[in-house]
């Protein structure tokens, strides 16, 4: 990062998050609660409330706002490993899109599709990680942000942001908000495995039904990836907000070990991590030179 100022924004379900990073120091951080309703299945529903609430926000941090990395949700977006014959590099763009096009579950047109290769030295040719984010989502974020005269330079899913954060190479990372959570399983640094959850923390049940998504994860992770990747010893890092409590910890701690994040930058002792690693992460993005 090299001492530039960057501001982080994260938008969950019922509040938002600011951070502002500076090198590798963390310097300020605050939250604003969102009215009730302004988010829905992860997309903005009020922009132009949502434009204010950002606004504020920025200001009261002093982030710099043509310097903005955005984390959303990971819910109604799509993540998938793509394994692609040999293709020439001119080639690869369409050849992602057309297998995309086959293995997602939602029509690409009303997707943003962005892809990265993570390993072009397969026995069968090239494995593509692809993430597709329903356009509105990030067309009604977008002019929320607008309106708060915030220009982003990049956008990310706050599961993968939290991969970057967390910095454990092989563990499932359980992401615990108000209203929404998700679990990103991690082999070798890449999330094979990423869910989304609906969390109502009104409803009696809801640590049971926190550890029957962890088992259903696990479950489908043995039956489907496990025979091809090293043998792994399960451990669960808990992050979000909700991490915090206590009942969660002691309930899913005494299913499977629990360990800490690991953030590569300096946190500050009064700092509330778990809450922030989404941030965190969105700090460590590399961007576009």
């Amino acid at each position: 990062m090299f001492g530039e100022k960057r501001l982080t924004l994260i938008l969950e379900s019922t509040e938002i998050r600011a951070l502002v990073v500076q090198g590798q120091r963390i310097r300020r951080w605050e939250r604003a609660l969102l009215p009730e309703g302004a988010v829905r299945q992860g997309q903005i529903v009020q922009p132009k409330a949502f434009g204010e609430i950002v606004a504020e926000l920025v200001d009261a941090v002093k982030g710099p706002r043509r310097r903005a990395v955005v984390g959303l949700s990971s819910q109604r977006s799509l993540v998938r490993i793509l394994d692609l014959p040999p293709v020439p590099t001119r080639l690869l763009d369409e050849t992602v899109r057309r297998e995309a096009r086959r293995e997602l579950p939602l029509p690409l047109e009303g997707l943003y599709l962005s892809w990265q290769v993570i390993d072009d030295r397969t026995a069968s040719g090239v494995r593509v990680f692809t993430v597709g984010v329903p356009k509105e989502i990030i067309d009604t974020c977008m002019v929320g942000l607008r309106a708060a005269r915030v220009r982003p330079v990049a956008m990310d899913l706050k599961p993968l942001a939290l991969v970057r954060a967390v910095n454990l190479p092989n563990v499932l990372i359980v992401d615990l908000e108000k209203g929404n959570g998700s679990l990103t399983l991690v082999r070798d640094d890449i999330p094979y495995i990423v869910r989304s959850i609906p969390l109502s923390t009104e409803e009696s049940g809801w640590i049971d039904l926190i550890v029957s998504e962890i088992q259903r994860t696990l479950e489908f992770y043995h039956t489907t990836l496990s025979a091809s990747l090293p043998a792994w010893t399960v451990s669960l890092c808990l992050t979000g907000a909700l991490a915090e409590d206590e009942r969660v910890r002691e309930q899913v701690g005494s299913l499977w070990p629990l360990v800490d994040p690991a953030p590569p930058i300096p946190v500050p002792d009064e700092f509330p991590l778990l809450s922030y690693l989404g941030n965190i992460g969105l700090a460590l993005k590399r961007l576009p030179s």
